[in-house]
């Protein structure tokens, strides 16, 4: 069947974060065979809505710097592009976003997955209160989901605790190692030590600049630290550099595009990831992205030693691993690294193997391709029935791998700056009480606020550990040409242009053409789905 598909985040797209990166993979999994839109944050000079290939991408501005208010803004968009467009499948990458389409599921009907894999790594820093109803939104995902991906065992077996055992699936992130395949020596020179990441607390770089005090008392090294670096933390970052004499050893080169950080690993001599998550604070935690990529680009890494890393590489095997927060203990580990051709090399090489045999980009699709063939035949099978002329075109359709094209042209859609509409109106008046929220309490609320669907819902025995039964949903509503954008779900030559439209308060609303016929006369399965008829004038 072709499907619907909202794909969901507050992240920008693209983007150097994990949650950016591997959103892309999901899009690259799902575009070859459904119709996929994707609203994302906007960042910098981005077009508010740009297309490429089939897939719209939409973006909302976030003008505010505070955290919670840019959240909340993103979160009115995603409340007006669902009731502006009906979509079969919901995606989402973060607990912001699925509350959101949870409270819209028993309205609106569609399938809510919720995408761990590639959600934020936590490391950023964030308010008390916004860290808890972060804490709190991701429970009720999990609870109340139709479909959670995880990235690695351990979260697949924390998920499956919550009461959702047949909807987990293991999808682990992965990495395009053909792009990021570079064997090229580094050039000659000092030796380079390159950090690729967002630069902000919590990240580990103060722990990386004071161990590279002691590593220049032994070795020429020089410390390359690449990507954006947080509002009010360069300060902090370039008086510690001068503090410790480092200021011609330490350069700050400020944000890489994403597809230029396979030519910046290449120059490096040792790659270093200074911070990862724990796994037994955080169960649902994936070692970064950066670390896929490192392994890719054949170079020697130096990593934390934390549960999600150690779930990707062994001490001594792929990397070498040290302490969490010491700095003289990464400090002898990089040295030992650079005076060792040796060690370098090995460990450079059982790396790359591990990646290539274990994470790439391709089995990342295919595993998230899997998860929906199973979604999405039981979505199908619920909101129209498995019949008619339905069936034979789900029958006859194909999926087939594919990626987005590295020059696809993209088409830009100008917006119209309005006078902001009422919070409260927009918000549905939603608030959250300011009690602790016990674990019993969040189960008994989160059962009666998401309509969550019936456990056993067209998905093999394969999936389930111990099945369930909770409150079904309600009927969804019926569909209209009326009230639907009308996106065609067939693949067609090339995307019409889309019309004009506004944009209102950090909203987002993007019409689209209607429905087709096919070459043959019969129409396209966008209009079968909406109700068209192939009798129709």
């Amino acid at each position: 069947m072709v499907a619907r598909v909202l794909i969901t985040g507050f992240c920008s797209v693209p983007g150097p974060s994990r949650a950016g990166v591997q959103l892309r993979h999901v899009v690259r999994a799902l575009s070859p065979a459904h119709a996929v839109d994707l609203l994302v944050s906007k960042a910098g000079d981005q077009a508010y809505v740009e297309r490429q290939g089939q897939v719209r991408i939409l973006r909302v501005p976030t003008h505010d710097d505070a955290p919670a208010a840019q959240i909340h803004a993103f979160q009115r968009a995603l409340r007006r592009q669902l009731d502006g467009a009906d979509y079969d499948v919901v995606h989402c990458r973060d607990g912001w976003s699925g509350v959101v389409v949870l409270e819209a599921r028993a309205r609106l009907g569609h399938a809510v997955v919720y995408d761990v894999t590639r959600g934020p790594d936590g490391a950023a820093t964030l308010d008390r209160e916004l860290e808890a109803a972060r804490e709190r939104d991701e429970e009720a995902c999990l609870l109340a989901a139709d479909l959670v991906l995880v990235p690695t065992e351990i979260a697949r077996r924390h998920a499956a605790s919550r009461g959702r055992p047949d909807r987990v699936a293991l999808a682990p992130p992965g990495v395009d190692v053909d792009r990021f395949d570079w064997e090229t020596p580094p050039p000659s020179g000092p030796p380079r030590i390159i950090y690729v990441g967002a630069i902000e607390p919590g990240r580990g770089l103060r722990v990386l600049i004071r161990a590279m005090a002691d590593v220049a008392r032994h070795t020429s090294a020089v410390l390359v630290l690449a990507g954006p670096i947080a509002p009010g933390f360069e300060p902090t970052v370039r008086t510690t550099i001068a503090d410790l004499g480092l200021a011609s050893r330490v350069e700050l080169i400020g944000p890489v595009e994403h597809d230029e950080v396979p030519s910046l690993l290449a120059t490096a001599t040792v790659c270093v990831a200074a911070a990862a998550a724990e796994v037994g604070q955080r169960p649902l935690a994936c070692w970064p992205t950066k670390l896929l990529e490192y392994l890719a680009c054949r170079r020697a890494v130096i990593a934390p030693r934390r549960g999600s890393v150690a779930m990707l590489v062994e001490h001594g095997k792929e990397a070498m691993l040290f302490t969490p927060g010491d700095a003289l203990d990464l400090a002898r580990k990089l040295v030992r690294v650079l005076e060792d051709p040796a060690l370098r090399e090995r460990i450079a090489g059982a790396g790359y193997e591990r990646v290539r045999r274990d994470f790439t980009a391709s089995a990342a699709r295919r595993a998230v391709r899997a998860a929906y063939e199973r979604l999405v035949g039981a979505t199908a099978a619920a909101r129209f029935g498995d019949t008619g002329e339905v069936a034979a075109r789900r029958r006859r359709g194909t999926d087939v791998d594919g990626a987005l094209a590295a020059d696809d042209e993209f088409e830009a859609t100008e917006f119209q700056d309005a006078v902001p509409a009422d919070d409260a109106a927009l918000d549905g008046g939603d608030s959250r009480p300011d009690a602790p929220v016990t674990e019993e309490r969040m189960v008994d609320e989160t059962a009666q606020r998401f309509a969550v669907r019936d456990s056993d819902a067209g998905y093999g025995d394969d999936w389930i550990v111990a099945p369930i039964r909770v409150a079904s949903q309600p009927a969804p509503r019926p569909r209209s040409d009326a009230d639907d954008e009308g996106t065609p779900l067939d693949v067609v030559a090339a995307p019409p242009a889309p019309e004009p439209f506004n944009f209102a308060a950090g909203e987002i609303d993007a019409p689209t053409p209607r429905p087709e016929r096919n070459p043959d006369g019969s129409f396209t399965a966008a209009s079968i789905l909406l109700g068209g008829r192939d009798d129709a004038p």
